[in-house]
């Protein structure tokens, strides 16, 4: 084989290998991709299931407040938590709706986009829902008054009032605290960055690190 022969074999070997780690990243990009689409498969049909969950504690809830319609602390707590099944409907209705109209024929990066606000929406409306854990005494209200047939609050002493108000009021401090570090932002925080993988999911996490390395999320 002479040096021109040589060359020629080294430059079609040489594009031959650079076509093969061009096929080859294609179809690992495709891979993600696709292991994507079913994580956010599942999470649809998670959403409608949860949905049809909150649908069945919004009528039951409005069916008690309707039997015993008065100014007591049972009815009251059935308002505010009935406000937070309508949250947590109307959250999960919106999210089927954003992974429903994600167009995978994008261009991987603007998929990656907008994998990345269906997880945020989900992040965001957790966060709405965890906001009624200052509101816990709403759920001893209810509880007390369907098993027992008691109004609870009538029988409580002032001191004890003030003692839940307090810690009512306390736990919305730190509620409010978690809601405000909650975000991808924060995503090298361990605690923040375990309790979003929760959330939604490692692969997501992932995924949102690797936006915010890529500076890909908008400010």
């Amino acid at each position: 084989m002479n040096l021109d022969n040589f060359k020629s074999a080294w430059q079609q070997q040489s594009t031959d290998t650079h076509s093969a780690i061009e096929i080859n990243q294609a179809k690992l990009a495709e891979i993600k991709i696709n292991k994507q689409i079913k994580a956010l498969n599942k999470m649809k049909w998670a959403r409608i299931i949860e949905s049809c969950v909150f649908l069945i504690i919004i009528v039951l809830l409005w069916k008690y407040i309707a039997a015993g319609f008065t100014f007591s602390a049972p009815i009251i707590s059935g308002f505010v938590l009935n406000l937070f099944a309508i949250i947590g409907l109307a959250g999960n209705i919106g999210q089927i709706v954003l992974i429903s109209n994600i167009d995978y024929s994008k261009p991987v990066n603007q998929l990656q986009k907008d994998f990345y606000r269906v997880c945020s929406h989900k992040l965001e409306l957790t966060k709405l829902l965890l906001m009624s854990v200052p509101f816990y005494l709403a759920y001893v209200f209810i509880g007390f008054d369907l098993l027992f047939g008691i109004d609870l609050y009538q029988y409580l002493e002032l001191h004890m009032i003030w003692f839940y108000s307090l810690s009512s009021v306390l736990l919305f401090i730190a509620t409010a605290w978690v809601f405000a570090k909650l975000n991808y932002k924060n995503i090298s925080e361990k605690w923040v960055n375990a309790s979003v993988q929760f959330i939604v999911g490692k692969r997501l996490v992932t995924m949102a690190e690797f936006l915010n390395s890529s500076e890909l999320i908008e400010s």
